[in-house]
């Protein structure tokens, strides 16, 4: 096995596990449905405001504070190196539970604690973001009939604002489909527009495809350098959750990274 498929394969073994837990806990959240109107919620998206913007979800912080110790635990297991970080981060988290309110409101950009490495600040945004993953999947869902998904046409979730990492082309239509990696909401966006800085010009944006990635396509944009993987319904047959989708493709990422590329903040994985 190569050193890329070995990375590969234990990023995926991380996250499919993380993922499993996450949605186990899907069945255990509760949440009040939000009170707005349907009437202000339509007001509020047609001036390019997401949901959380002006309505949090109401969470159970023991809940919430469950999860968040698993995933600590299941982070620790599979990266033993990370263990004292982790627990670091825990005892900040267990301290400080108002910070996942901050998340939301500070569109997911945590400002670094005092005291903590830049590093593990990462790690921290890390478990903030994939402890809020299923809580903010569950509002997503009470609040889909609410979003107009070929209306919203914006390059930024409608429910937590989160920028798309993925995308795919539909099979019937070949209608481009934008994917939350947070709430996992969908949306339709304009085939040749760049998500990352709204370039329009077509010569300036272009896609690749590599032949033992079968389905994938990388569109690329060399005005800003950003790229977005996308999974082409018309070349691909099946595919797994669109998380495990995203790590089983990253030789598409180093492909695109050694040809200058990037996803803008620098995030490969959430």
């Amino acid at each position: 096995m190569t050193e890329l498929n070995s990375i590969i394969q234990d990023a995926f073994n991380l996250f499919a596990e993380l993922i499993a837990l996450q949605k186990s806990y899907l069945s255990k959240i509760s949440l009040p449905r939000p009170f707005v109107t349907q009437e202000e919620i339509y007001q509020h998206l047609s001036q390019g405001e997401t949901i959380v913007s002006f309505y949090l979800p109401k969470i159970d912080s023991h809940l919430l504070s469950e999860l968040r110790q698993e995933i600590c635990c299941l982070i620790s297991k599979h990266r033993p190196e990370k263990a004292g970080q982790i627990e670091k981060i825990n005892g900040y988290l267990s301290d400080y539970p108002h910070i996942y309110k901050d998340f939301l409101q500070k569109e997911q950009a945590l400002p670094i604690p005092q005291g903590m490495l830049s590093e593990e600040n990462e790690l921290l945004n890390f478990v903030v973001y994939q402890t809020m993953r299923p809580f903010l999947q569950k509002f997503a869902s009470q609040t889909h009939s609410f979003i107009q998904a070929d209306r919203w046409l914006r390059d930024y979730c409608p429910v937590c604002g989160e920028k798309p990492t993925f995308s795919y082309l539909r099979r019937e239509d070949g209608k481009r489909v934008l994917v939350c990696p947070l709430c996992a909401t969908e949306w339709n966006y304009r085939y040749l527009v760049c998500t990352w800085c709204g370039n329009q010009e077509h010569q300036s944006l272009k896609f690749f495809e590599v032949i033992d990635v079968t389905g994938y396509e990388v569109y690329v944009c060399e005005k800003c350098r950003g790229y977005l993987k996308t999974f082409n319904e018309k070349k691909g047959t099946n595919h797994d959750d669109w998380l495990l989708e995203d790590i089983k493709t990253l030789m598409l990422d180093m492909i695109a990274f050694r040809e200058g590329f990037t996803r803008p903040g620098g995030k490969i994985l959430q």
